[in-house]
């Protein structure tokens, strides 16, 4: 944050860049630290996967169930701490009351689709046990295409026509956009939901294909 300010100075642009950020690490804790492939490398490593088994659409929804679970336990302890900690030492600016409700709206969409995004690591697992490699790259192509420290609009063009041509995007900086009023819920979730449909249809063959060809290690 500090380097930001003291590249942008104490100005209206470098305490709005500050509230990006502040947004966003909040943010984070919902969208990227998810556990490793939605419990589900666990599962297959302990042969506890084979009683979900039974229909391919029981994996997809218990999955989301534990993820749930997680991801309120981070709101609570996690987001709204750091939050309360831009705001009250960092500066953080306040959204204006018609921005808050899209600012949930949109975030609630962008857990949906991170959730997507881990849980096809965890089918990964199923298939090829190992996940450290592609979950170093899930990592990366967050931090770099999320818009995660970097606000895109410092992005050369081309480079964000890329960026938001990819969902990860939509999972970190088109909510805090919104909050930020800098783009609009309509847009923000008509994007969202494209997402989230081609996602889940292929989440959905995916495991149905998958669990046919498990490789249980353990149990």
């Amino acid at each position: 944050m500090r380097i930001w300010l003291s590249v942008l100075g104490n100005t209206p642009e470098g305490m709005k860049t500050v509230t990006y950020l502040m947004v966003n690490q909040a943010g984070l804790w919902l969208v990227m630290f998810f556990p490793y492939g939605c419990y589900i490398p666990e599962k297959v490593t302990s042969g506890s996967i084979a009683y979900e088994m039974l229909r391919p659409y029981s994996l997809l929804y218990n999955s989301f169930s534990e993820i749930t679970g997680h991801i309120f336990y981070n709101f609570l302890f996690k987001s709204i701490p750091i939050f309360l900690f831009g705001v009250l030492v960092m500066g953080v600016s306040l959204p204006n009351l018609n921005q808050v409700i899209p600012y949930f709206i949109t975030l609630s969409n962008g857990v949906i689709i991170a959730f997507f995004i881990n849980y096809f690591i965890g089918l990964w697992s199923i298939k090829f046990l190992s996940i450290n490699g592609v979950q170093s790259i899930y990592y990366f192509a967050t931090a770099i295409f999320s818009g995660a420290f970097i606000q895109l609009k410092y992005y050369p063009e081309a480079f964000k026509q890329i960026v938001m041509s990819l969902p990860f995007a939509y999972t970190s900086y088109v909510p805090t956009a919104v909050y930020l009023g800098e783009y609009s819920l309509f847009k923000a979730c008509v994007n969202q939901w494209i997402w989230i449909f081609i996602l889940f249809i292929i989440a959905y063959l995916l495991t149905a294909r998958l669990t046919k060809k498990m490789a249980i290690q353990g149990g």
